[in-house]
């Protein structure tokens, strides 16, 4: 176990402590706030600069970049909200511990996943450059296992938010 592998486990066990304070629902609502934040601030952020346009003199880039920012916080801390009152209710029947273990677990998994993004780019990145010594990474246990998490996670994941609209052959068949 070297360096590498320390700081590995710490920032794990630092997800699990975190995940097990806040519990599992507030950790999925949190996940789902950021989410659905950024989908409903690209999508329904036009309601907000038009209120914004009608009751401030902004120049149109300020407008734009604050309606999108309101929009998203909106939704985040609305969501956020309704986390945190099932939290309250999850206490209230008695599933307070299921809650906290399993938020620790997702906590984990949370920073795991993050980690391996970090992973995965830091080794696109360093592919072509001796900026790293391979050895450091070959010598850890921990390297390996985590490296393979955001690639196996990823394509599925993101199978799932392709649209139809986005492919390249729906959009080279299209007859007018």
């Amino acid at each position: 176990m070297n360096t590498l592998d320390l700081v590995i486990v710490i920032i794990l066990v630092i997800g699990f402590v975190r995940g097990a304070m806040r519990g599992l629902i507030v950790e999925l609502a949190s996940l789902i706030a950021l989410i659905a934040g950024i989908y409903g601030a690209i999508h329904f952020s036009n309601y907000a600069i038009e209120f914004l346009t009608e009751h401030v003199s902004w120049n149109e880039k300020y407008i734009e970049i604050a309606g999108f920012g309101v929009t998203f916080l909106i939704i985040v801390i609305l969501i956020l909200l309704i986390g945190k009152l099932l939290t309250k209710l999850a206490g209230l029947m008695a599933l307070g511990i299921i809650n906290r273990i399993l938020g620790g677990i997702f906590g984990f998994l949370k920073l795991a996943f993050i980690l391996s993004v970090v992973i995965m780019f830091a080794n696109n990145i360093t592919k072509n450059n001796d900026l790293l010594d391979e050895q450091y990474f070959e010598d850890s246990i921990l390297f390996e296992p985590l490296e393979k998490v955001a690639p196996l996670i990823l394509p599925p994941l993101l199978e799932q938010f392709e649209s139809p609209e986005n492919t390249e052959e729906e959009n080279t068949n299209v007859t007018t």
